[in-house]
Order: structure tokens, then C-alpha cells, then sequence
């Protein structure tokens, strides 16, 4: 699998597995997922490894910035629950500090969108990243240019402004060979 890929399925796991240990904490499930936090530090000791195998940098920062991200959570979970079976807090709608129900929806809401904008910066990179690479290829086999990488991610970063002004966020970019000439054409999903 691609590193951006294991990437993007692994940015989805960590969301589903952070929120279910927010379960675990507020009361709602009655055991942590330990078991799924072993299975993620795994997949995540196989995106360090083909991370370091990588020659493509931009791959490698990708990974590093989701192995950041997977080490932070990681730790606030297991002081959590260290906290819960060392008897320092239990488990509850207080459990993050809050005063009752709504702050707590409130604070789940903040946490969700906040989480849900991480995501959705982490896969716009990688589909700037792929769309990157692609035409780097492409211009390669077809016409013999070479690009280089970071000019093609400022000239696509540039863009994106105008292309969500005109398809919204549910947009990715088809690159194709035609007329003598490498294109990239953004599309709605």
C-alpha cells in the first residue's frame, strides 16, 4: 500500500478509536479498547518503518506529522486510563471537566469539529501530494520534462482557493495526457 494511503486509512482509525475511548472515559462503554490501541501502535510501527524506507520526503513528512499526531493522543489515553484504574478519576460526564450533559455535547461538538478539520487538512495534502506526483510522472513519460516536486504542490496549494470557490470542498484533480501537454483538471466528486 502506498504511504499516503496507509496514511488516510490510518487518520481514520486513530478518529474512531479516539472516540472510542471518549466512550470508555464518559461512562458510555464499560472497558477502554486496549486491545485496538495494541493493534494501531502496530500499523503505526509499519508506517514508521516503510516511512524510513521512503525516498519521496514528502511521504516522509506525512507520516512523521500522523506518528506526532498518533503519539499524542496515545499518550492522553493511557494517563487517562491510568487514571481511572489508579482511582485519581472516574469515569462520567465530569470525567473531562465538565459541568453537565450540553457542556459535555459542547465539548464533544468542539472536539469533533476540530477533528474533523484535522482530517480533512491531512487529506487535502495527500491529494495535492498524489496529484503532485502524478503529474510529475506523467510529464516524465509523455514530453520528457522534469518538474519539480515543490514547484508543482505551490502551483496546486495556489489553486485550491479558486477551485473550492467553484466545487466547494468535493473536489480532486484528474491529471491527463492530451493535445502534446500534461493537464490537471479539478473535478467534482
Amino acid at each position: 500500500m502506498h504511504i499516503g494511503e496507509f496514511v488516510s486509512t490510518l487518520i481514520t482509525k486513530i478518529e474512531k478509536l479516539d472516540h472510542d475511548f471518549n466512550m470508555y472515559f464518559t461512562a458510555q462503554e464499560k472497558k477502554a479498547p486496549l486491545q485496538a490501541l495494541e493493534n494501531m501502535k502496530r500499523e503505526v510501527n509499519l508506517l514508521m518503518q516503510g516511512a524510513a524506507d521512503s525516498q519521496n520526503l514528502v511521504e516522509k513528512n506525512l507520516a512523521t506529522q500522523l506518528i506526532n499526531r498518533f503519539t499524542t493522543y496515545r499518550q492522553k489515553w493511557e494517563r487517562c486510563v491510568r487514571d481511572i484504574e489508579e482511582g485519581r478519576a472516574k469515569p462520567g460526564c465530569k470525567f473531562f471537566g465538565c459541568a453537565g450533559s450540553s457542556d459535555l455535547s459542547d465539548l464533544k461538538s468542539a472536539a469533533n469539529s476540530i477533528e474533523r478539520k484535522d482530517a480533512e487538512a491531512f487529506a487535502m495534502s495527500a491529494m495535492i501530494d498524489n496529484t503532485a506526483n502524478k503529474f510529475i510522472e506523467l510529464s516524465k513519460k509523455y514530453t520528457n520534462k522534469s518538474y519539480s516536486f515543490d514547484a508543482v504542490t505551490e502551483m496546486l496549494t495556489k489553486k485550491i482557493g479558486d477551485v473550492r470557490e467553484k466545487f466547494g470542498n468535493n473536489f480532486s484533480f484528474d491529471v491527463y495526457y492530451e493535445d502534446g501537454k500534461v493537464k490537471i483538471k479539478p473535478v467534482r466528486r
